[in-house]
């Protein structure tokens, strides 16, 4: 019976030093992960990338990449029209 309870004395905090290594582990794994991704610009890829287009339909009005969609602007359109005015 002694005996039982000095081990159990012996491991009274052995629960607590593992929770705080396993809580250090997991910190550190996610500041690592979180500083590949800030320097990756992975976020700015998820982020920005869907915009682009719709910036693209807000600025000109059609479904393409701002950067692509300026030609694609309905002035710069040709217009089929006359510019001499009616000859009636």
């Amino acid at each position: 019976m002694k005996n039982s309870t000095s081990l159990i004395l012996k491991n009274a905090g052995q629960a607590s030093m593992e929770a705080v290594l396993i809580l250090l582990v997991v910190t550190i794994v996610a500041i690592k992960i979180s500083s590949l991704a800030k320097s990756e610009g992975l976020m700015r890829n998820v982020v920005e990338g869907p915009w682009s287009s719709i910036r693209g339909m807000v600025e000109n009005g059609v479904w393409v990449r701002h950067t692509d969609s300026k030609s694609m602007h309905p002035n710069h359109r040709a217009r089929h029209q006359s510019r001499q005015g009616d000859s009636t």
